[in-house]
């Protein structure tokens, strides 16, 4: 009964506010007649109401009406905490995020920069699925989701939500979908001045790290293995069309697992033909450069691939979020690469190209300590993000 009864109350207040704005109009067209002053008053009085609400193209081309005002919002794409950090919008507004979402802000640096996130609710979604009657406790303006899951639009169209979607840019772009983001996100919270910057500086280090590798000949570029998931049950590998291929490439590698749509499991007869000279481990999984060094993985033998014999598996960063999808770190993500796979080329002080990030864009001085963790990403931070499709786990 409570939940339909929230339901009826926003039906009811769209209601009020239709019928406020007809009697507007009715009382504009007796004010032109009776006294120039009341029809100014009215006229900005409905102006006012005409304006509550802003239409915003979501990443599946529908125009979504939002409210000017968004005291609530609720993100069930797990990046997205971090591109809303980024926006300069009251943290304290954000109601709800995915469980993939929580176990990186609990296990990184986004902790102590938001306490008030610790905790956040999540208990509104499993895997894809939302749940309808939780969500609603949480009083949400607007849900931002993955533009990919048409049951997460039409639970969310059911009682009347605002809904949002986003989704990964062709090829796997990171740095154009996170424009795109920013770019919705700042139309939505009326933040523009903020999203813009980091787009502006996003560009820059794109083209910066383009403009080193120009001369690098594809005998120079070192073959990368990107591990998407990994335990010793499942070796899953990332292909073109995803964001491990994306960074692999544009930072001045060759893909070993180009030839996969995406990403996709491979057995270690396939890693053994590849050979990969630089093995990359996201943050998705739990695994950690050690665990191949020290052969610790039953069933598999990593002892005589090249990566593994030369000291050079890589743990990706984990800052406001995993720096392996679009995040709002994926300029420092970028840096991370190219110097990972070209250090001859660059030579970024990463703790400091970190510390100056965090400091300009999202208004937050961190010790020595803190950049240095976002650099030794922890296995924790894989807790409540295995599942599903790529969409959703990114």
């Amino acid at each position: 009964m409570h939940l339909i009864h929230n339901h009826n109350n926003r039906k009811d207040r769209g209601m009020r506010k239709r019928l406020l704005t007809l009697g507007c109009t009715a009382a504009l067209t007796l004010a032109y007649f009776t006294a120039p002053t009341a029809l100014a008053e009215e006229n900005t009085e409905a102006s006012t109401e005409a304006e509550s609400y802003i239409t915003v193209t979501d990443m599946n081309g529908r125009d979504v009406q939002v409210p000017t005002e968004i005291d609530s919002v609720v993100l069930t794409a797990l990046p997205l905490p971090s591109i809303y950090a980024l926006t300069g919008a009251p943290i304290e507004n954000l109601k709800g995020v995915h469980p993939g979402s929580t176990s990186a802000i609990e296990n990184s640096v986004m902790a102590a920069m938001y306490p008030e996130l610790v905790g956040i609710a999540d208990n509104f979604i499993e895997g894809t699925e939302i749940n309808v009657e939780e969500l609603l406790k949480l009083d949400p303006d607007v849900v931002i989701y993955w533009a990919e899951y048409e049951n997460q639009y039409e639970a969310l169209q059911s009682v009347g939500i605002p809904a949002v979607g986003v989704k990964g840019a062709e090829g796997g772009d990171v740095i154009a979908t996170l424009s795109t983001w920013l770019d919705i996100m700042g139309q939505m919270f009326g933040t523009t001045g903020n999203t813009e910057g980091v787009i502006e500086y996003a560009n820059t280090v794109k083209q910066e790290v383009a403009d080193k590798l120009a001369d690098v000949t594809e005998e120079e570029k070192p073959k990368v293995l990107y591990l998407y998931n990994h335990s010793k049950e499942q070796i899953s590998a990332c292909g073109s069309n995803f964001y491990g291929g994306y960074w692999i490439e544009s930072a001045g590698g060759i893909n070993v697992g180009a030839e996969l749509d995406s990403f996709a499991d491979v057995n270690m007869e396939q890693i053994y033909e590849w050979d990969p000279d630089i093995i990359i481990l996201t943050t998705f999984t739990d695994t950690m450069p050690d665990d191949l060094y020290n052969n610790t993985i039953e069933g598999q033998d990593w002892s005589n691939v090249s990566a593994v014999k030369n000291g050079k598996v890589y743990k990706e960063p984990l800052g406001v979020y995993r720096w392996f999808p679009p995040s709002g770190d994926a300029p420092l993500m970028f840096k991370w690469m190219a110097q990972t796979l070209h250090p001859e080329l660059f030579d970024y002080n990463m703790i400091d190209e970190i510390t100056q990030y965090y400091e300009q864009f999202y208004d937050y001085t961190l010790t020595e300590e803190q950049a240095q963790g976002i650099l030794d990403a922890q296995p924790e931070a894989a807790k409540g993000s295995s599942f599903g499709s790529s969409a959703t786990r990114s």
